[in-house]
């Protein structure tokens, strides 16, 4: 991660989004160097601590007990060594399963390890990723996430060994596949003889990365996002099985153009982006469909749109100031929770939550206002929100995107108020829709994605 602070640069359409108002409430004070967090079953959340150990909390930030202490196999002498990705697996329910991604001291390795949770304790570790390789202190990656189709996905920086990102008989600079016990799915694109110490390394998914932080699933379609700390120019991917997204060959957007290689969603210089989710809560519907990723360098949360295909980010802007957000999730609640960095103990948990602006002590709106629909995009029904200060004719209706009106949700005489109705788009074709509200001399717009 780079600790300098460069000139903010946007390469966007619009920078444009509409973002709600928030309040942040602090969780979990006093965290030495927390890299990552993952929500477990029964209100309770594990937490990785770079220097040392996994630890349990309960959601409203009690201490519960040590999962796993790796001090005394544990490499930590460089930047971004130590315990770093936390991960639980999907069927936790039953198998109970927490997956620890930490540097192997002796021999020289990074680990990945599945350890069965009993009574908040790690037990029965087993080694199911072991890449060994020379320490380098930095660029390991370092974060896992199970994809829908029940596989974990592992993010390994180059560990400095630029030119690795290219091989495919390496695993580093790549983001690798593999099922929960470590075996290799066949399915995988570089799949030969499902040993990855000959021939192609079969846990490939994608290569051409030199130091991806983070990634994510979007919720709406399974398309995977990730960060990508870069040398000068930091990226957002779209990754897609098989491809090279060019590291070191290229960085940001490469010029002349290589067909070859996938070309980024998002390139800037100054951000590092860390953690990354899109959200489809309903606490914060203007955020539904979009990223939302941590920068290192400023701060501060980021809001990207993006287009219809889901491929490509159309506008960015900043949101919430939350200090180093390493890793990012929403909760269950539709609140949105972060792990903030800290070099000593500074380090904390946060929770954001909307807060309540548009009401009167009377719980009536103050002005008229159309939030943008939720989720966004959607298939096959979204739900819009719309609030009324005084009573009067209001008029809902939804356009396509040559201006045709296409439904009428609303066409009467309504008290104040805050509303919410639902559009059912079962029968008409993907594409971008405009919902408008009407009321005497008011009147906005917001438009709508419907992806089939």
């Amino acid at each position: 991660m780079k600790k300098s602070l460069t000139a903010l640069i946007l390469l966007f359409v619009n920078i444009s989004i509409f973002c709600q108002a928030y309040n942040t409430d602090t969780l979990i004070t006093g965290l030495p160097k927390p890299v990552s967090f993952a929500f477990m079953p029964v209100n309770k959340l594990i937490i990785s601590i770079k220097d040392s150990t996994v630890r349990v909390y309960n959601n409203n930030g009690t201490f519960v007990k040590t999962f796993w202490n790796f001090k005394d196999s544990l490499y930590t002498a460089g930047q971004e060594s130590g315990v770093l990705g936390v991960c639980v697996d999907p069927n936790f329910n039953s198998n109970h399963y927490v997956y620890v991604y930490y540097t192997h001291l002796t021999p020289s390795s990074i680990r990945v390890v599945r350890f069965t949770e009993n009574n908040n304790s790690g037990t029965n570790p087993v080694t199911i990723l072991n890449i060994l390789q020379a320490q380098s202190g930095i660029h390991y990656g370092g974060n896992m996430h199970f994809g829908a189709d029940g596989k974990l996905y592992i993010s390994v920086g180059t560990g400095a060994n630029n030119s690795d990102a290219q091989l495919l008989n390496s695993p580093r600079g790549k983001l690798l596949r593999i099922n929960n016990d470590g075996t290799i799915p066949n399915n995988n694109p570089f799949y030969d003889d499902g040993n990855p110490l000959t021939g192609r390394d079969d846990r490939i998914w994608v290569r051409g990365l030199r130091n991806s932080f983070d990634f994510c699933f979007n919720p709406f379609n399974d398309s995977l996002y990730a960060t990508e700390n870069g040398n000068s120019i930091d990226e957002i991917n779209f990754i897609r099985k098989g491809k090279n997204y060019g590291w070191p060959v290229c960085e940001g957007y490469c010029s002349p153009y290589i067909d070859s290689l996938k070309q980024p969603m998002f390139a800037s210089n100054g951000y590092v982006p860390t953690g990354i989710i899109v959200y489809s809560g309903t606490q914060f519907p203007s955020l539904s469909g979009k990223i939302i990723f941590g920068s290192y360098n400023y701060q501060t949360l980021y809001i990207a749109g993006l287009n219809a295909a889901l491929d490509s980010i159309q506008n960015v802007t900043a949101w919430a100031v939350t200090g180093r957000a390493v890793s990012i999730s929403q909760g269950s609640d539709g609140n949105i929770y972060v792990l903030k960095y800290g070099f000593t103990n500074d380090g904390a948990f946060l929770r954001i939550k909307p807060f309540e602006t548009g009401l009167t002590l009377n719980q009536e709106p103050v002005s008229f206002h159309l939030s943008q629909n939720y989720p966004n995009p959607f298939n096959p029904a979204t739900n819009i929100q719309y609030e009324i200060p005084k009573s009067g004719y209001v008029s809902l209706k939804v356009y396509d995107a040559v201006g045709n009106e296409v439904s009428k949700l609303a066409g009467e005489t309504k008290s104040p108020g805050s509303y919410e109705v639902t559009w059912d788009a079962s029968n008409f074709p993907s594409g971008v829709y405009f919902c408008e509200l009407r009321a005497g001399e008011y009147s906005e717009r917001k438009k709508m994605v419907l992806v089939k």
